[in-house]
C-alpha cells in the first residue's frame, strides 16, 4: 500500500502497469547458440543458481521483492552508501558524487553513482556485467533510483529503467521499504552450504546422457 492506495502492479509508469517491450519479448530470453547448454556445466544454469546473485532481481537494480529473505541493510558514510542483500549476500558500494562510471569493470550489480537531492538519494547505475540482463534488458541498460524517507519506519522506492535497444520507453515502479525491527539481527544467507540442486541437476543429466548414449 501506498498513499493509502491499493496497487496491482509495481509499475506505474506506463499506467498500464505492464513492461513496453519492443517487439517479441520472448526474443531476449533465447539462449544464445554460442553459449554451454542448460545443464552441460554450472556455466549454464542461472547465476542464482550458482549462488552468484540472488533470483528475481533482489540484488538489484532495481531491488525487487522475492518469495523470501526480502530483508536489505543500509549503511552511510559521508562517500558511500552500502546496500547489502539478504538474499545470497550481495553488497552495492554507491559512490556518493562521484563524476562518471567505471569504464570497462562490468559488475554483477552495474556500477552505482549517488547524489543527494534534499533528503532523496538518487543513484543511476550503468555497466553491468552481460550475464546479468534485467528482464532481457542489454549492455545498455541504464537504472535509476529514488530513495526517499516517507516516515520514521519507511522509506519510499522508486526506480526507472531504461534500455532503449529493448524497451520501447522508460518504465517506472515504485514501492514501500518497511524498517525491521532493531531487536531482530539480519541473519548469514547460506547458499553453497545447502545448494544441492546444481550437482543433482548436472548429475541427472549426465546420467542421461549414459542412458541416450549408443551402447
Amino acid at each position: 500500500m501506498i498513499n493509502g492506495e491499493f496497487r496491482s502492479s509495481i509499475i506505474i509508469e506506463p499506467a498500464n502497469g505492464q513492461i513496453p517491450y519492443l517487439g517479441d519479448p520472448r526474443a531476449r530470453f533465447r539462449r544464445d547458440a554460442s553459449a554451454p547448454g542448460p545443464s552441460d556445466g554450472p556455466e549454464g544454469r542461472p547465476l542464482a543458481e550458482r549462488c552468484l546473485l540472488a533470483f528475481g532481481s533482489h540484488s538489484g537494480p532495481p531491488m525487487l521483492p522475492v518469495m523470501y529473505n526480502n530483508n536489505y541493510q543500509l549503511v552511510q558514510t559521508d562517500d558511500y552508501v552500502m546496500i547489502l542483500a539478504e538474499m545470497a549476500h550481495d553488497a552495492r558500494i554507491i559512490r556518493i558524487n562521484d563524476e562518471q562510471h567505471m569504464q570497462g569493470m562490468k559488475k554483477w550489480m552495474g556500477d552505482s553513482i549517488g547524489r543527494w537531492e534534499g533528503d532523496t538519494l538518487v543513484v543511476i547505475t550503468q555497466e553491468f556485467n552481460p550475464q546479468q540482463s534485467f528482464r532481457g534488458a542489454s549492455e545498455q541498460l541504464m537504472v535509476t533510483e529514488k530513495f526517499s524517507r516517507y516516515s520514521d519506519s519507511q522509506i519510499l522506492y522508486r526506480f526507472t529503467v531504461e534500455d532503449p535497444t529493448v524497451f520501447s520507453e522508460p518504465f517506472t515502479g515504485e514501492m514501500m521499504m518497511g524498517a525491521r525491527p532493531a531487536t531482530e539481527p539480519l541473519y548469514e544467507y547460506a547458499c553453497h552450504e545447502g545448494n544441492y540442486a546444481l550437482p543433482e541437476i548436472l548429475a541427472g543429466a549426465r546420467r542421461l546422457e549414459q542412458h541416450n548414449s549408443p551402447q
